[in-house]
Parts: structure tokens; C-alpha cells; sequence
């Protein structure tokens, strides 16, 4: 059983008593936890460990709490880009000063979080955050359809039909959101020997990598790039290296590309398979 100070923490390092006492936490844990330290009362019914985030301490002075994609992102779900305001939570739906505010009683479980996102996000948007959710772990796809199985659900259910457990990037996941809304085909995680796994590959004949700068602006992601692309070459097979800003920020420079690679695939000659006609060629 956790403690109270890990339960706080469990919720972003900022709580409501109700909250931890639907947990399992006591009047005597709080008290004591208060009492040497390890939290601070900062509103009534609000909690919160010493080194809370400011936004958390003041949205507790309000009775509000994170929610939407603003706790996505806190749970380090994927976030194609942050709101430009904070969504929150408040049973009370008043407004609260440079936030969105949703009208949220009671706890909020990550289907809850879920929800909000797919009902304030554009379809691309939900797809990221509900894929992060499968892919790191969070819960899986057959809870994801037990929890939005009512009739008010059916945008999230053609949502969750185009996860794919595989993807290892919000970049990836967006590339082939944006590939397949093309009307293209598209295959997560295209395994080449010797090469390992690519993020994708398109209409079976065109490698698309999406490269993110935490892995790949590294002397070894750098070397790693070099080697895997070299022996692409050796074996014939085209790639696409797309920055993931150009994927997240700008998918129609992306979608330009990949159709010019393919127009030069589908124009490139075709080896013959008769030996003779080589020679002659």
C-alpha cells in the first residue's frame, strides 16, 4: 500500500483530501504527513508536496486541477502541441483566470482524461494521446473499447481502430495518420535485415524514417543514421528522413515529399528480368 506522500505525488504532487481518502489514506496520515513536512496544506481540501508545480498550487487555490490534454501531457502522454491556455478541472465550473475550464466532479481516472481529449482535439490529435496511453503501458486496447463502448463514444471508437501498439513515436504515429488520411499505404515498423526496423513504409516501395532530435542529434544516433541509411543504398530500398517537426508542424511539406519520391520511384526503369536484354542494354 502507498503512502500518502506517494499517493500526492501519484496525482501530480498536487491533491484534493477526497481524492486521497477515496485512495485509501486517513485523517491521521494527512495530519502526520503535514505535521513533519513531507506536505503542505495549501487550500482547503488541497494538498500538496513541497516541490508542487506553481501551476498546481495556484489551480488548487482555485478548487481546479489539471484535465484535458494538459494532464495528458503531465502523465507524458503525446502532446502534439500543448493548448495555449491550461485545461481544467473545477466541480464549481467557474472560470478561473487564463485557463479552460471543464465542469469534472469527482476523480479523474485516465479514461476520463481520455475522453476529454478525443471530445477537445482534432481526430489527429485524440489518435496521439490514445496510442501513447496503449504503447507506454498505460492500458490496453481491449479496455480502451470496454471503456467507450456507449452511444456518445463513437468518435473515440474510430479512433482506437486506427491505433498501432507498435508505433515508438508520437512523430511516426502522426506521419501515418497523415499517410493513410491520404489515401496511401501504410505499414508500421517495416523490418529491413541487416537495417532493423524503419517507421514506416508506403505503398510497399518507399522507407519513411521520422526523425526526432532526442534520438538522432547524438554522435551515436548520428553513426547509427549513417549505417542503417548506407545500407538502404546496397540493398536498393528508397527512404524518407523527415524531421518530427516537419511531421507534427507542417504534414503537407511531408506529404509533398513522399509523393514526389513516390512519382520518382513509379518513373525510375526497371531492371529487365531477361538477362540477355542487360547485356544488350
Amino acid at each position: 500500500m502507498r503512502t500518502v506522500v506517494e499517493e500526492v505525488a501519484w496525482y501530480g504532487k498536487v491533491a484534493r483530501r477526497k481524492d486521497l481518502m477515496a485512495r485509501g489514506c486517513t485523517e491521521w496520515q494527512i495530519r502526520k504527513a503535514v505535521s513533519e513536512g513531507q506536505l503542505r496544506r495549501i487550500d482547503r481540501g488541497y494538498y500538496a508536496l513541497p516541490d508542487a508545480d506553481p501551476l498546481d498550487v495556484r489551480l488548487a487555490l482555485h478548487q481546479a486541477r489539471r484535465t484535458c490534454f494538459t494532464k495528458a501531457e503531465q502523465l507524458g502522454l503525446w502532446i502534439i502541441k500543448a493548448p495555449a491556455m491550461p485545461h481544467v478541472a473545477a466541480a464549481h465550473g467557474r472560470p478561473v483566470p487564463g485557463c479552460v475550464v471543464h465542469k469534472v466532479k469527482g476523480p479523474q481516472t485516465l479514461m476520463d482524461i481520455l475522453r476529454q481529449c478525443v471530445k477537445c482535439g482534432s481526430e489527429v490529435d485524440g489518435l496521439a494521446v490514445m496510442e501513447s496511453a496503449v504503447v507506454l503501458g498505460l492500458c490496453t486496447i481491449p479496455e480502451l473499447r470496454v471503456a467507450f463502448a456507449g452511444r456518445e463514444d463513437a468518435r473515440a471508437r474510430a479512433t482506437i481502430d486506427m491505433i498501432d501498439p507498435q508505433s515508438m513515436s508520437i512523430a511516426e504515429t502522426v506521419a501515418r495518420y497523415y499517410l493513410k488520411k491520404d489515401g496511401l499505404n501504410v505499414q508500421g515498423q517495416y523490418y529491413v535485415k541487416d537495417v532493423g526496423h524503419l517507421d514506416l513504409l508506403v505503398e510497399g516501395v518507399l522507407c519513411v524514417e521520422t526523425d526526432g532530435e532526442q534520438f538522432h542529434n547524438t554522435p551515436q544516433g548520428w553513426a547509427e543514421d549513417l549505417r542503417r541509411d548506407n545500407l538502404l543504398v546496397i540493398k536498393g530500398q528508397w527512404c524518407l528522413r523527415i524531421p518530427a517537426r516537419v511531421v507534427l508542424g507542417r504534414p503537407d511539406v511531408m506529404l509533398g515529399w513522399v509523393r514526389q519520391a513516390l512519382a520518382m520511384i513509379c518513373s525510375a526503369p526497371k531492371p529487365s528480368a531477361n538477362p540477355a536484354h542487360r547485356v544488350a542494354a
